[in-house]
């Protein structure tokens, strides 16, 4: 027995004994060492290979061509990374990520790239490397991946021909060839679709909601509560929307490839304090005027001295979103486009009631307007790390335009019930929404597979031709502080 054939069984022997190592890696242990931050939108969380390359301790980043370190257990090595997200070689599975990635080249189970015996190499074109942690060198040579010697495993050199260079050829694998694909031929690297500079796919699968507090207030293009007339002019008295609590909530789910869907509903509901002046000499009358359909639909309620007249109002809304989503990465910014249905209802209500001196109830004025429409809705979602910290700029931007019925009621009544009319008018229209907001957002992750986030920012939201609380082709207007927390599984 010549001492080459002893060195070639004993590297053979190593090698087998890595490779069964690494198929025999436990899940749970590799599980372990994936540190990665789960986060609702992450670009390059490992999802659609191997679950666990690409994290803390799999080195690498998205296309590296930069060297990394890696460990497993004693062992350390060090090398290239050439997979997307990276991956490195300590990497459980590492099989599921390769095989999908290389159209040739060695393949096989946690083997491609080197493991914690092999060690870390580079993938050429005309074959492959691997390099142990106690190796002299560093890689072999092109004719090695062929079988006419090279391979190192362990620091043992190994010399020309015998057993197809240890592990590839028929010494090991069936076919004479690598596990996956031709040894010989050219190792290229699958490409992940992309869309300018961004990227698609590779993201974390699994469901994901929020719950959202809004500060909100409303205003509107004509808020008139009621107006007084001295003997020169006019004053306009408003209605006082304070900020009100108003909640957002959201469910979705999204595939590997970024592909998924979501459902939001929100809802807005507040009533100011009533504004209410008695009329005196030198200002009067005090008086609310409404209108409707454009202005030819016209009632009032007047109040002259003595008498007191009281304006309230009321405004609901409530949206629901249903939508496709992809996300994806453009540069360092991560973000959700959103493409779907907007349904959505308003609802208000003015009443102006006059009293004289006694508390007789003499006229009133109501404008019951109601809204109800659906129509197309996108939305686009964007968040950006600040620096390498777990917080990150968000915005949010949503556009609509809803197209259903406007059915306006308006009642008057004169002389304490002598006499009492009522107006109606109902018509299509086309409203436009448009929603927009900014702030600060924290990430932090709970387990491997789950994260979740709480951010603080502000919101504006306009409606156009929404009506308000004497007409109904006025716009509302909604501003305030938003807080929101949410979680991905």
């Amino acid at each position: 027995m010549t001492i080459m054939s002893i060195h070639y069984r004993i590297a053979t022997i190593l090698a087998v004994i890595a490779l069964t190592s690494g198929l025999n890696t436990p899940h749970g242990q590799a599980q372990s060492q994936y540190t990665t931050n789960a986060q609702l939108a992450s670009c390059g969380t490992p999802a659609c290979g191997a679950p666990n390359c690409g994290g803390t301790n799999c080195g690498g980043t998205t296309y590296s061509s930069t060297p990394y370190q890696t460990s497993y257990g004693s062992y350390a090595a060090e090398g290239y990374s050439t997979m997307p997200y990276g991956g490195g070689t300590s990497c459980y599975g590492a099989t599921g990520d390769t095989s999908s990635l290389y159209e040739s080249g060695y393949t096989a189970q946690a083997m491609a790239g080197g493991t914690a015996t092999s060690g870390t190499g580079i993938t050429y074109s005309d074959g492959y490397s691997v390099a142990g942690p106690s190796s002299a060198g560093m890689y072999s040579s092109s004719a090695g991946a062929c079988g006419n010697g090279g391979m190192m495993a362990g620091g043992g050199s190994i010399g020309g021909g015998g057993m197809g260079g240890a592990v590839i050829g028929g010494g090991y694998a069936t076919g004479g060839g690598a596990v996956y694909g031709d040894p010989c031929g050219n190792a290229q690297v699958a490409t992940m679709p992309t869309f300018g500079s961004g990227t698609f796919g590779n993201f974390a699968p699994g469901f994901y909601g929020g719950f959202e507090f809004l500060w909100l207030r409303a205003n509107f293009g004509q808020n008139v509560a009621l107006i007084i007339d001295p003997p020169v002019g006019n004053t306009l008295v408003p209605f006082e929307y304070d900020n009100d609590l108003s909640p957002r909530a959201w469910l979705g789910w999204q595939s590997c490839r970024g592909t998924g869907f979501r459902f939001t509903y929100f809802s807005f509901d507040n009533e100011p304090d009533p504004v209410s002046v008695t009329a005196v000499t030198g200002a009067t009358p005090v008086f609310v005027h409404v209108f409707g359909a454009g202005a030819n639909l016209t009632r009032n309620a007047n109040a002259n001295v003595g008498s007191t007249l009281t304006s309230h109002h009321e405004l609901k809304m409530q949206a629901y979103d249903i939508e496709a989503t992809q996300q994806f990465c453009f540069a360092s910014t991560q973000a959700m486009f959103g493409l779907g249905v907007r349904i959505a209802e308003i609802e208000q209500l003015l009443r102006g009631d006059v009293y004289d001196g006694g508390g007789v109830y003499e006229e009133a004025v109501r404008n019951d307007l109601k809204f109800q429409g659906a129509g197309p809705t996108a939305s686009l979602w964007l968040t950006r790390q600040i620096m390498c910290s777990r917080f990150s700029f968000y915005s949010n931007l949503r556009g609509a335009f809803l197209i259903g019925d406007t059915d306006q009621r308006i009642y008057e009544m004169k002389g304490a019930y002598t006499t009492e009319l009522e107006d109606r008018a109902i018509h299509r229209e086309i409203l436009t929404n448009a929603e927009c907001s900014v702030g600060l957002q924290f990430g932090q992750s709970l387990t491997p597979r789950c994260g979740c986030f709480l951010r603080v920012g502000y919101e504006a939201q306009i409606w156009l031709d929404a009506g308000g609380p004497v007409n109904s082709d006025s716009s509302i207007g909604l501003d305030g502080v938003t807080f929101a927390t949410g979680l991905a599984l």
